[in-house]
């Protein structure tokens, strides 16, 4: 075992174990006699408080009015509703306590961090500024020092080598970027600064000394972070300016108070300044960039890898434009811990690029998104003290930990070189929301998100810490919270280090079994996002198999203190998964034993097993989800190379969004026992059920079909397609012969009433192929759609010399990438006294437009008899569909519809571009290399079918309804009032 790795998996056996024990109620309240015990002490401590503030205070509610009706009947109330409320919220709430649950990042919230919170609670503090909570304001830089500390930055103040780090449980940004064009503003001649222009020099990023003045735009906005936050005290010092003076005259230069667009329209700036963020980047991050007026089009992705993570070549060839073009940066963002995989970008690769390109005269400020990665640091955080680790009980269940990953490791390490850290205490530190923390390297950048100068900061400040966020309130009860939970625990490897560490071990298990679970027997398949090492070495088929079956074998069905002693286990299992503990994985299915290939099809496979593993209503029953996990989409356009990658691993084709599973182990205890074995074995059943509808659906058996009508001088039929459905995902539009005496009675119908849509059905079950192939099939003749009653207008009919005039396929790989442009699509066949037209679907979803005896006025061009038999493609070029997508259902299609019988519309034909009346898209409809046959209207006759409905109906998507939560909630409003008016110690 190499000695890097052998670090991975320590067994500390059961020492480290029970002590993670005390630092949670428990999945089954086993500590519940402790909590009851803290919270008779809370509850009298803040009895106390109150009574011991000016105790010769009298009561101000006495006995009498504890007496009184009114304040009976109000207790009675709150007792009530309080029963009624505890009811519910047990019924209804998300078991994120379980380790059942492994959803989103949520977890049982720390006893420490609860204790805290709820203590402070009733004191109701407010750390928006110190008047509103003194103490806790003091306990909030406590705890952003703990933070800093963790992170790798320098908390002492008496060390000058380095910035003293700062932070604060709260959100921020940054207007660093444009300080020094503030300063330059305002030393201009004719500015209060005037005197320092002569003389007032500043170092570039490359090294190099020059007077302000004479600085171009491009190299102060490229002036180090480090370099702008000494102006302050370099002006203090060297011209004797106070911080007051300095303060109120800069005050009407910043940024803040002129905004970004005055300060480029003074110094010529035309490019916008840009922010790069890895593509895994939070959706929080596009609304900052809004908010903060950035804009989220000068967000720019930076393209990743296969394993998720930002590809710092990409990030070099970006910057090298930046550098070309003489586009500022304001910064790189790393995800340290992706929310959708767990993938920890290069940063330190970062830190060398801006090494790389300050000598060339361009800089920018690092911020590491290490909202969920930022307590992983504590794995690799000193230990105050070892605790004694005895041997193992072999009579006890034993959790081991893992160690992050080599490559994890110095990344984080790496966040010390990072000018600003996100970490979120209530993310993987365990505590209540809300608790978002802000760390600074220097902490006199927390100034640039106020109007008050980078001053140093100095240990002996009793700030505000409101002031240097954008919230208008913070309770000071959240950072109690997580202060306490941090004195408790400690943020070291035997702290939060060896939680992380069984919750890393934890994940790794679960890991194996995504990994092993789809077999050739199985109807689905299971593919992880993260290989496994024999497909990341580029193995052979049968050597991943095998390393398959030794999982199986050696990890899967292994006791933990089994594992432990198996060094060959150890050493594989110290190699997989992600970088920090999040599982994401995706479904798929065969169908006789080729695998399924549709992107959309995997998709609702995972959409409805995320369904069967999740509460998304207040309707559902808790105790039928053995297993809770979430879901999210990745996106194409963004993860590029990487999706298409994974897609290829599971067996699918297309551009198409992907679907996909994850699951986020915190918790430490589902490994004890055999407890993950029986939640893989539940969610391989929900799998293997949900992959049979999938094949089902997706298998073309024999089926009923039903046609539009049209025409009475030749019969056209059109069929009713359905993109989600395979027996019926086709637009086929067919010409056919009834027997003469049907087809006079139903020109008879048309002709009394030109508006009733006739449609016609088969009677016995078949596919399409084969109703095509034998050119003839009896059938089933209604007015308007079946009613499902049985009642037919006819039936019995023969239908006859059944011929294709166009047969397209609508699975997804068939379809365009986008709706047309500037016209909309149609095929137009016939006679040459009757036209009908259908419109053509080249992307999903959409509408079924079909209208028949259509009249057509060409003013350019004909159209002859062989090309309306055949069919020619005509666009309405007075309609553009892609601004009308996506179209409304049925029942809100408005009667002013644009199309409508009678509605007349410009239209331009050309020859079908894709000769073979059968063949598939895309490419349906690309007439780039060709010209119009013909120009004129068309006006739509008084027969016209509009459907989105049917044709977008999916009969697996069962979407969640607002309106069913609205009347669940009613519900139990009034269970609420029956609650309370009833006796509560009957």
């Amino acid at each position: 075992m190499s000695d890097v790795n052998s670090k991975r998996a320590t067994h500390n056996f059961n020492s480290q174990h029970n002590a993670i024990g005390a630092w949670f109620l428990g999945p089954q309240a086993e500590n519940f006699v402790y909590l009851q015990k803290i919270f008779n002490n809370v509850a009298e401590h803040q009895m106390e408080a109150r009574q011991k503030y000016f105790p010769d205070d009298l009561p101000f509610i006495n006995s009498e009015t504890q007496a009184s009706p009114e304040f009976q009947e109000s207790m009675k109330k709150l007792e009530g509703t309080l029963r009624c409320l505890m009811g519910h919220l047990s019924d209804h709430s998300v078991p994120f306590w379980s380790p059942r649950y492994m959803g989103h990042m949520n977890t049982d919230t720390s006893l420490p961090a609860n204790v805290g919170y709820l203590t402070t609670m009733f004191f109701n503090q407010n750390n928006v500024s110190a008047e509103g909570g003194p103490l806790t304001t003091l306990i909030e830089i406590e705890v952003g020092k703990q933070l800093c500390e963790m992170v790798g930055y320098n908390i002492d103040s008496a060390n000058k080598n380095e910035p003293v780090g700062w932070g604060h449980i709260t959100c921020g940004a940054r207007n660093l970027k444009f300080y020094p064009l503030s300063l330059r503003r305002a030393s201009d001649h004719t500015e209060p600064l005037h005197f320092i222009a002569d003389s007032f020099k500043v170092e570039l990023c490359d090294g190099t000394q020059k007077l302000l003045k004479d600085c171009s735009t491009w190299e102060m906005l490229n002036i180090k972070a480090q370099t702008i936050l000494d102006f302050t005290e370099r002006l203090s010092k060297e011209y004797n300016i106070s911080e007051q003076y300095l303060e109120s005259v800069m005050h009407n230069y910043l940024i803040q108070t002129v905004g970004k667009d005055v300060l480029k329209k003074h110094f010529g700036v035309t490019k916008p300044t840009l922010y790069f963020v890895g593509a895994t980047k939070h959706y929080s991050w596009p609304k900052a960039a809004a908010v903060t007026g950035i804009g989220s089009e000068n967000l720019r992705n930076i393209p990743v890898n296969n394993a998720a993570r930002m590809d710092p070549d990409a990030l070099d060839k970006l910057l090298q434009q930046c550098l070309e073009n003489q586009q500022a940066v304001y910064a790189v963002v790393t995800i340290m811990g992706s929310t959708e995989h767990g993938a920890v970008d290069p940063l330190s690769q970062v830190v060398k690029l801006r090494e790389k390109y300050e000598k060339l005269g361009l800089t920018f400020v690092i911020h590491a998104d290490a909202a969920w990665g930022g307590y992983f640091a504590s794995m690799i955080c000193k230990t105050p003290e070892d605790r004694a680790i005895h041997s193992p009980d072999p009579n006890m269940d034993y959790v081991p930990t893992l160690a992050l990953r080599p490559y994890t490791e110095n990344e984080l390490k790496h966040l010390k070189f990072c000018d600003s850290i996100t970490v979120d205490p209530h993310k993987s530190g365990y505590c209540p929301y809300p608790a978002g923390g802000l760390l600074y390297r220097d902490g006199r950048m927390k100034h640039m998100v106020t109007w008050t100068s980078p001053v140093v900061f100095q240990d002996s400040d009793y700030e505000c810490v409101g002031i240097y966020g954008i919230e208008g309130s913070k309770p000071g009860s959240s950072s109690v919270g997580v202060w306490f939970s941090h004195e408790i625990i400690g943020l070291h490897s035997n702290g939060y280090g060896a939680l992380l560490g069984e919750a890393t071990f934890t994940c790794t298990k679960m890991y194996t079994h995504w990994a092993t679970m789809s077999t050739d027997d199985t109807s689905f398949t299971v593919v992880p996002f993260n290989p496994l090492p024999a497909e990341l070495e580029g193995q052979t088929s049968e050597e991943i198999e095998a390393q398959k079956e030794f999982i199986r074998q050696r990890i899967v069905n292994r006791s933990n203190t089994d594992l432990i002693h198996d060094e060959d286990a150890l050493e594989l299992i110290k190699k997989l998964g992600s970088d920090l503990i999040i599982n994401t994985f995706a479904c798929n299915f065969r169908i006789d034993g080729k695998v399924n290939e549709n992107v959309i099809e995997a998709n609702s496979l995972n959409r409805r097993i995320y369904e069967r593993f999740s509460i998304r209503k207040i309707t559902d029953k808790m105790n039928t989800k053995p297993l809770i996990i979430t879901s999210t989409k990745l996106s194409q356009k963004a993860y590029g190379e990487c999706l298409t990658n994974f897609k290829r691993r599971l067996g699918l084709k297309g551009d198409q969004d992907l679907y996909i599973l994850v699951n986020v182990v915190m918790s430490p205890f589902p490994t004890v026992g055999n407890f993950i074995g029986e939640l893989a074995n539940e969610f391989k059943k929900v799998a293997e059920e949900e992959a049979k509808v999938s094949i089902k659906h997706n298998k073309s058996s024999p089926d009923h079909h039903g046609f539009i009508m049209q025409g009475t001088d030749s019969l056209y039929l059109v069929h009713l397609p359905m993109f989600y459905m395979e027996n019926h995902n086709h637009q086929l539009i067919l010409q056919a012969e009834l027997p003469p005496d049907v087809m006079e009675k139903y020109i008879e119908v048309r002709q009394q009433d030109p508006k009733q849509i006739m449609m016609l059905g088969n009677i016995e079950e078949t596919t399409l192929n084969d109703l095509m192939s034998k050119k003839e099939f009896k059938a089933e003749i209604y007015k308007g759609l079946p009613d499902g009653s049985g009642s037919y207008w006819m039936t019995g009919v023969p239908v006859k010399n059944v011929r294709v005039i166009k047969k397209r396929g609508l699975r997804p790989n068939y379809l365009d990438t986008h709706y047309p442009t500037g016209h909309m699509p149609f095929y137009l066949y016939g006679t040459e006294k009757q036209l009908h037209i259908d419109h053509l679907l080249v992307k999903a979803p959409n509408i079924h437009i079909s209208a028949d005896q259509v009249k057509l006025e060409l003013e350019s061009g004909t159209l002859d008899k062989t090309r309306s038999e055949i069919g020619v493609l005509a666009h309405i070029t007075s309609i553009n569909e892609i601004v009308m997508q996506p179209f409304k259902n049925n029942s809100t299609l408005e009667e002013g519809f644009i199309i409508k019988p009678g509605a007349k519309f410009d239209i331009e034909l050309y020859d079908d571009p894709v000769k073979d009346p059968e063949a598939n898209g895309p490419g349906l409809n690309d007439v780039s290399k060709t010209t119009p046959f013909a120009k004129g209207t068309i006006t739509l006759g008084s027969n016209v079918w509009l459907d989105t409905d049917m044709l977008n109906e999916d009969h697996l998507d069962h979407p969640v309804c607002a309106s069913q939560w609205r009347e669940r909630f009613a519900d139990l409003l009034s269970e609420h009032e029956r609650y309370w008016t009833c006796p509560l110690h009957s």
